[in-house]
């Protein structure tokens, strides 16, 4: 076991049969910073486990062959891997599956469909526990330090039962301070039942070295509350004594995460949103160019940039709408404060109000916690609303009252609130037209349209091409590590020539494209430019909904060398949850080419 103390980043074997699960899991935990090994097989698994000694081993419960089950009982009567810890991958709800795991070995579970903070709690819960067991016998109060970490609350007891370590996650959980605990008996904290369980165990019934406690416990905050528990409690030995480890995880706040993805954003941190809106803020990132048209638009961003005025951008998709309301924002006295986005044309009629004004918790199904609206997120700074030609007409009314008095409720609040917020919408509707037509205010129509900018398309400002053109080159080959130097002149041809109807991010998708299969330092010549003689738009052959659909993954999954989690895969780009995509890539029937 001395080769695995030298180590640089803990090595972890995953088994699962399903190469889309096991490239996509492995995807995750390589870029947590940990070294993993792939096996489709149990034979393969014991194989490497032998041979590589991992630090921790994740095993699917359900394969054809030598099942997981099988394999772990394996793993437990070889010397040198059976003090390897075992967690097992299931979608089984089963209360008897998951206790024959831990009979045949296992320390723990993970629960299918994934929830990739639970799977890294888990591991790095499971590597601390794993290295306590080494490292105890030397200096037992390093245990509190590597449990700080931790996901979940963890306790550490004596072997009469008193609290030896509580973690910060059990501080949050019981609602009270480590050091006010430290020595007491535990049973403060656990109801009867799960006393009881405990008790049987440090009695040693069942004789395992670690069970898993189902649903139907509960345990009991320091306020005296009851709530609903899972936990595992394990033993161990250490300096010629037991100790008992009891993980408990809140099945309310667990059963928040799955049912509904919005809100677990919420509870993962608004920090996270904001964030993202600062990184992608850059005054002007990509409004290159030195046409006529340009220049007029930008004149009009430096004039209203300073005043508090209501801004409406209009023009064709894919012209930078967002970019000139980012400029507009980055110019103007607010620019240490917030930009906040919302595109009205991907919220459920709904959800808009919940997203325009927050909510309080238990307003409606599914709202666990208090969420805070855009409107709140932007106060003091600027609130971009892309697309506000789709927003449903019963929301555009209290948008109006907004924008006129500057006051609000959330969904399921009776407090007025009020905000600082300087609006800036964006659509390539024709609202004027719209409002005649009755599918939008006309009233908010003429409050947004105080300060209107129109947008060119790229077709009415082809000078601007070549410069957007070296623009993007540069961009995508610092990206993918490529040098070019100079672009094919029919190819440059070809794009000033075309009729643009995705605009500018047509062509810098189709840049993108060139770049990456561009092999020397000449830029590829690309066939997805076709240009037609009288500058009109090229008729494309229309093609089905699933047919559109798969391509486009496709395209993504290519761009991504076919990863599909993490801050790098293709459902990050295509902005929908990897379960999502993977199980749309198993109905289209899309797998990575051999």
């Amino acid at each position: 076991m001395d080769h695995k103390r030298q180590r640089d980043k803990p090595l972890i074997l995953m088994l699962d049969d399903n190469p889309v699960n096991l490239e996509e899991l492995a995807g995750l935990v390589d870029e947590a910073g940990f070294d993993v090994l792939r096996a489709e097989t149990g034979e393969i698994a014991l194989v490497q486990a032998v041979a590589q000694l991992p630090d921790l081993i994740l095993l699917d419960v359900l394969m054809p062959g030598m099942d997981g089950f099988t394999v772990c009982q394996t793993l437990k009567t070889i010397p040198t891997t059976r003090d390897i810890p075992v967690l097992f991958m299931t979608a089984l709800a089963d209360t008897a599956d998951k206790l024959k795991g831990f009979q045949v070995g296992a320390v723990d579970y993970i629960t299918k469909p994934f929830q990739y903070e639970e799977v890294l709690a888990r591991v790095q819960t499971h590597l601390t526990l794993q290295k306590l067991k080494l490292e105890l016998q030397e200096k037992e109060q390093r245990l509190s330090r590597i449990f700080e970490n931790a996901m979940d609350a963890i306790l550490t007891l004596d072997e009469a039962g008193r609290i030896t370590l509580f973690n910060t996650a059990a501080e949050q959980m019981f609602r009270c301070k480590a050091a006010d605990n430290i020595g007491r008996a535990v049973d403060r904290f656990l109801s009867p039942e799960l006393y009881k369980t405990l008790t049987n165990f440090r009695n040693g019934v069942p004789a395992e070295q670690a069970i898993w406690v189902s649903e139907g416990m509960s345990a009991v905050r320091a306020d005296e509350s009851i709530f609903p528990i899972e936990a595992t409690i394990s033993r161990v030995e250490a300096i010629g004594q037991k100790l008992y480890i009891l993980i408990l995880r809140d099945i309310n706040e667990r059963k928040a995460r799955q049912q509904a993805e919005a809100e677990c954003n919420t509870l993962r941190g608004i920090n996270l949103y904001l964030q993202e809106e600062v990184l992608a803020s850059r005054d002007g990132e990509e409004l290159i160019g030195n046409s006529p048209a340009l220049h007029q638009a930008m004149d009009l961003v430096r004039q209203v940039a300073n005043t508090d005025a209501t801004v409406l951008i209009t023009g064709e998709t894919g012209t930078g709408k967002e970019l000139i309301a980012r400029a507009i924002h980055n110019l103007s006295a607010r620019k240490d404060k917030t930009l906040v986005k919302l595109n009205c044309a991907t919220i459920p009629e709904n959800l808009a109000e919940s997203e325009l004004f927050g909510h309080e918790k238990g307003s409606f199904t599914g709202a666990i916690a208090r969420k805070l609206g855009r409107f709140e997120l932007a106060n003091g700074g600027t609130l971009f609303l892309d697309e506000i030609g789709e927003l449903p007409l019963e929301m555009q009314a209290k948008l109006l009252r907004v924008l006129q008095e500057g006051e609000f409720e959330r969904v399921g609040g009776t407090q007025t609130l009020t905000c600082d917020v300087r609006v800036i919408a964006a659509t390539h509707r024709d609202l004027a037209q719209f409002s005649q037509q009755g599918k939008f205010r006309a009233d908010l129509y003429y409050r947004l349209n105080v300060f209107p900018i129109n947008l060119p398309p790229l077709r009415e400002r082809k000078e601007d091409v070549p410069f957007l053109v070296k623009h993007f080159i540069d961009k995508y080959a610092a990206k993918f590590g490529k040098k070019i130097q100079s672009i094919p002149e029919r190819m440059m041809a070809d794009l000033q020539s075309y009729f643009w109807p995705g605009n500018i991010r047509e062509l810098q998708h189709i840049i993108e494209r060139a770049v990456i299969l561009t092999k020397g330092t000449q830029l590829a010549a690309v066939d997805c430019v076709n240009v037609v003689g009288a500058g009109a738009p090229t008729a494309a052959p229309i093609v089905t909904l699933d047919e559109a659909e798969r391509a486009h993954i496709l395209k993504a999954l290519e761009a991504t060398s076919w990863r599909i989690a993490g801050n790098q895969g293709a459902a990050k780009i295509l902005g929908v949850p990897s379960t999502t995509l993977r199980s749309r890539m198993e109905k289209l029937g899309i797998s990575k080419p051999a």
